[in-house]
């Protein structure tokens, strides 16, 4: 039987470089760029040239060079930093003056100063064996999920906490858990309980005089629309406030002493461009479009909904949206837990369950008159990553043993990827072809050895020159095949 060799194309061959190729802006990139560190946290170390490979695998058709990537990364703050050059802002954040009234805090535990940017932090009066569960927090005011307010209102989802509720109809009768003027349920008899606002911010019929209610629900929208959770949950805050006059649950008492800063000075100071959407991505990541519009709209409506408000001014107001930001632990705010300094090796972690209990337990053992310590980033993420989220976010550069350990070896790998290569680029092209050349000498032929029908093994090379993505675990080396068929 003669056999004759035909070659064809594959169908699944990769993808080629798009004809018309663009220029992306600096934002586009740098996002590009955080987005990749987040999904993968060891290519924050890798070299330039295996990023922008990285980048090329995601936008093919994205024109951009070794140097055009570095110079960009560089004017962001993003490779190879100085320091000196970063904005923070952790001067500017201020602690709230007391007076005669004194903070309620677990027993085991105790508020003192601290040096250098901290200013205060909570200290062990104990010893704490490792997994030990320390204290317990509760939100000063449970804020329900702005996410979840439709399912709330027609009775889907618990009023207060936004949990499901699977009681029957019978069970939410007899337990009282229903509300007599509106559609809401609650989850439970503590959930209803502690939804104060409720009443107040729901029903027509409401007295609370301080509270318009129609501008509430215009306030409520606009904040849902814009995605402006922190707006959102100052508002109800500052509602619980109000109807907390008498100070029964210690709203203002908990609320009043942390720490605060405006979100105009958090935004200019801390990234102007929002890149990679790092501002306050846990509770609702501004664009990077002027945020001042919807700033004013948004205060507008907040004095529409509350009239008698004259003491909190535009200014008033942002300070409180950016203590609302720098406080919340998973939209809400745990007055005890808020104390707590960062290090990128803490000393305790914490648990929230259903109930928005938030546990708070050593991570290790923990001395008695040591500080508590937890981390406010993924500690997951490279050095870079995790300094950017804490200076946006927190205003200040971290200097943990964690961090001087990360920047000294990331500094070594800077400077080796940098450092000149000792043979000449015409040496090192020589030095390749003799490889390709002896290598492609000693490959058999692959037509004789389909000619000849005899068994061989297949070498699956990792890359494929001239092609920006990595190949497919297989055994074709390009968009094409050779079969043996019969004449």
């Amino acid at each position: 039987m003669h056999l004759q060799i035909q070659t064809s194309t594959l169908n699944d061959s990769c993808r080629s470089l798009p004809q018309d190729s663009i220029v992306p802006s600096d934002q586009q990139v740098c996002d590009c760029v955080l987005l990749i560190w987040r999904e993968e946290p060891a290519t924050e170390d890798i070299g330039m040239d295996q990023l922008l490979q990285k980048v090329k695998e995601r936008y093919l058709e994205w024109k951009v060079s070794q140097e055009s990537l570095q110079r960009i990364l560089s004017r962001h703050n993003l490779y190879a930093t100085d320091e000196g050059s970063l904005r923070v802002y952790s001067d500017k954040v201020r602690i709230p003056t007391q007076g005669d009234k004194k903070l309620t805090l677990p027993r085991n535990v105790t508020l003192a100063e601290c040096s250098g940017e901290k200013q205060r932090g909570l200290f062990a009066n104990g010893y704490f064996k490792q997994g030990e569960a320390i204290f317990d927090d509760m939100p000063a005011v449970v804020v329900p999920p702005m996410e979840k307010l439709l399912l709330m209102q027609t009775g889907k989802a618990c009023s207060l906490c936004g949990n499901s509720v699977n009681h029957t109809a019978h069970s939410i009768l007899m337990n009282g858990l229903d509300c007599g003027e509106c559609q809401a349920i609650w989850c439970s008899k503590n959930c209803k309980k502690g939804d104060i606002t409720h009443s107040s911010l729901k029903h027509t019929r409401s007295r609370t005089k301080q509270i318009n209610l129609n501008g509430w629900f215009k306030y409520e929208r606009f904040c849902k629309k814009n995605v402006f959770e922190a707006a959102y949950s100052f508002g109800v805050i500052y509602a619980s406030i109000l109807i907390d006059k008498n100070g029964k649950e210690g709203i203002l008492d908990k609320f009043q002493p942390l720490c605060e800063v405006s979100q105009r000075l958090r935004k200019q100071l801390g990234d102007s461009n929002n890149l990679g959407g790092t501002l306050d991505a846990s509770s609702g990541a501004i664009s990077s479009e002027d945020p001042e519009p919807m700033w004013q709209e948004a205060y507008k409506l907040f004095r529409l909904a509350f009239p008698e408000s004259e003491e909190v001014t535009m200014e008033t107001y942002l300070t409180y949206i950016g203590k609302f930001n720098i406080n919340q632990v998973a939209g809400q705010i745990y007055p005890t837990y808020a104390f707590i300094n960062h290090d990128c090796e803490p000393n305790v972690r914490y648990e929230i369950d259903d109930k928005l209990r938030l546990k708070l337990y050593a991570r290790k053992p923990i001395n008695k008159g040591e500080e508590l310590l937890t981390t406010y980033v993924n500690p997951l993420h490279g050095v870079n990553l995790r300094r950017r989220e804490l200076r946006v976010n927190w205003g200040f550069l971290c200097h943990c043993n964690r961090c001087k350990k990360d920047l000294t070896k990331r500094k070594e790998q800077l400077h080796s990827w940098i450092a000149p290569s000792h043979c000449s680029p015409a040496s090192s092209f020589s030095e390749q072809s003799r490889r390709k050349s002896s290598m492609r000498s000693a490959r058999p032929d692959l037509n004789e050895l389909l000619k000849n029908g005899q068994e061989f093994d297949l070498e699956i090379p990792e890359d494929l020159e001239g092609v920006h993505q990595k190949r497919r675990t297989s055994v074709r080396f390009d968009n094409k095949v050779s079969v043996a068929v019969e004449e």
